[in-house]
């Protein structure tokens, strides 16, 4: 029996909040806007870097968020994450799944090609099946196609699927697939958060996940 596990990346396996934090704040200083705070930006991290942009901008459109996105895009992709780092006991879980047979994938609404730079120097020693960014092809989160693909392409039925993850847009895509779902409370959301979309099962202790993945 194919079993799978869908991680979403920030937040989850891992933690790039810092990184985030500074080339927020280096955009808008190029842009001569205010500076945030890193409990701001937290917030603003789950709905793709488009939403984290205009969020920070204060609800900025068209082709002043293109703009500012792309200066993101660039500095935050070019950086090359320095102070982004696995959360505590993330390897040993993923060693741990891959010797389970679980096959593991990554759905995130990070852009693609930032997704493929971090994946290969934080995760690609552990063989993911699949890595899936935001693209023009791809819809963020909580749109279900991306996640109906995974389990195609890799050809693992609904029941024996899980998706974990940390914000409330994880939350809502399980829902749209019509998949278990797993929130961890070591993130950037807080329980009652992920609760008002309708979040039932946590952990938050890696260890935990063990417990629950049971068919």
């Amino acid at each position: 029996m194919d079993k799978l596990i869908i991680f979403d990346l920030d937040g989850t396996l891992i933690d790039s909040l810092p990184d985030i934090y500074e080339c927020v704040n280096l955009t808008l200083s190029h842009f001569n806007q205010p500076l945030r705070q890193k409990s701001e930006i937290r917030q603003f991290i789950g709905n793709g870097a488009r939403n984290l942009i205009k969020q920070s901008f204060n609800g900025i459109e068209g082709t002043e968020l293109d703009e500012r996105l792309a200066f993101y895009n660039k500095i935050y992709t070019e950086g090359g994450s320095p102070k982004t780092c696995l959360f505590d006991g993330v390897a040993e879980m993923l060693i741990k799944l891959k010797e389970m047979g679980f096959k593991l994938a990554i759905l995130t609404n990070k852009p693609q090609m930032t997704t493929e730079k971090v994946y290969e120097k934080y995760l690609s020693k552990f063989n993911f099946d699949m890595v899936v960014g935001q693209s023009g092809s791809v819809k963020c989160k909580p749109d279900p196609t991306a996640t109906l693909n995974i389990l195609k392409t890799l050809n693992v039925k609904k029941e024996n699927t899980f998706f974990i993850g940390d914000g409330e847009t994880d939350v809502l895509t399980s829902q749209n697939v019509g998949i278990k779902n797993i929130s961890v409370l070591w993130g950037y959301r807080d329980k009652d958060q992920l609760e008002k979309v309708g979040a039932t099962t946590f952990v938050s202790q890696i260890n935990d996940i063990f417990t629950l993945i049971n068919f």
